[in-house]
């Protein structure tokens, strides 16, 4: 119980200097504040417009003022405003945000899937041809960075032999609402999915197998085969739960590689995301709109590490015990 406490505790710590980190920086770089703040350069202003965006920034009054502005406006949701888009910058991460996760969240649970049971049926089967091929396979392919992958992919199966579209979430003629468009948007997703859970499948595998197979020759797993029980029961009720928790654990940590590699999916597959969204952000030197994705991808990791430490103290009796004394 006490480690996943330090977890979560860490996590918090993590996040919130994360946030004091993005109200720090454009104020204590060299330079002019005002240009990191609205992403304009302070000789395009005219006097006028240079001070109506200091009088806006707030930056006529006190560092702990503007920190507290600066709380407010993500405990409000705003997180900002981007002068180069002139919209809010929640408003901005909301339109992009439902693409990212259409694209990270099935890459996910597919890899977190194909990790548990590929690694946990290799592990029981360890030494066979089938559990070294597929380890040989999986380290190869865990060292492949994920826009060659993705390029690969992008060769194969739309130039190739085209099987799948290779660019955006529709084509032009789709149209919204009907069963046709869902399709075409499936489609349309089938490559980046594919190809994000091909980069993170093999972590997942290599942990589940090295770490099943520490517990195969275990006692009690000896004696459930002599007891003459199926391998499929001996896998479920008694090696899958005394390895379930690192499992949960690296699933929950990895939730930032899922989210990285879907940021550079999304430019390699011209899909409107969070990639793109950024992409554009750094490009046009938008400064609150590059603080807000930071501060949402890292809210969506500490959420993720939270949830898992949570889902490991109900899977683990010990925790439970010692949570209840």
């Amino acid at each position: 119980m006490k480690q996943y406490r330090k977890s979560i505790l860490t996590a918090l710590v993590c996040f919130f200097a994360v946030i004091v980190l993005n109200f720090l920086l454009p104020r204590l770089l060299p330079g002019d504040p005002v240009a990191y703040l609205t992403g304009f350069a302070e000789e395009d202003m005219s006097p006028e417009v240079y001070e109506k965006y200091r009088a806006a920034l707030h930056l006529d009054e006190s560092g702990f003022s503007q920190f507290f502005r600066y709380l407010h406006s993500l405990a409000d949701g705003t997180l900002g405003y981007s002068y180069k888009k002139e919209q809010t910058v929640s408003v901005l991460i909301g339109e992009k945000l439902g693409c990212t996760l259409q694209i990270t969240l099935p890459a996910l649970l597919l890899s977190t899937l194909m990790g548990l049971f590929w690694g946990l049926d290799c592990a029981w089967r360890k030494g066979s041809a089938g559990d070294r091929l597929s380890t040989a396979l999986n380290i190869v392919v865990n060292a492949v960075p994920t826009f060659v992958m993705a390029l690969a992919f992008i060769y194969f199966f739309c130039f190739r032999n085209r099987i799948f579209p290779y660019t955006g979430l529709n084509s032009d003629a789709a149209v919204s609402g009907t069963a046709a468009y869902v399709l075409d948007r499936l489609q349309h997703l089938a490559l980046p999915v594919l190809t994000l859970t091909a980069a993170t499948a093999p972590s997942r595998f290599l942990l589940m197998r090295n770490t099943a197979e520490k517990v195969v020759n275990e006692k009690y797993v000896l004696y459930a085969r002599e007891r003459g029980l199926s391998a499929g029961k001996i896998k479920r009720c008694y090696i899958l739960p005394n390895i379930a928790q690192p499992f949960i654990s690296m699933v929950g940590m990895s939730m930032s590689t899922c989210v990285g590699g879907s940021l550079v999916i999304e430019n390699i597959f011209s899909i409107p995301g969070m990639g793109r969204l950024l992409t554009d952000a750094i490009y046009s030197l938008d400064y609150p709109l590059m603080q807000g994705i930071l501060f949402v991808t890292t809210l969506m990791m500490v959420i993720a590490i939270i949830l898992t430490d949570i889902l490991c103290i109900l899977t683990d009796p010990r925790a439970r015990r010692g949570r209840a004394a």
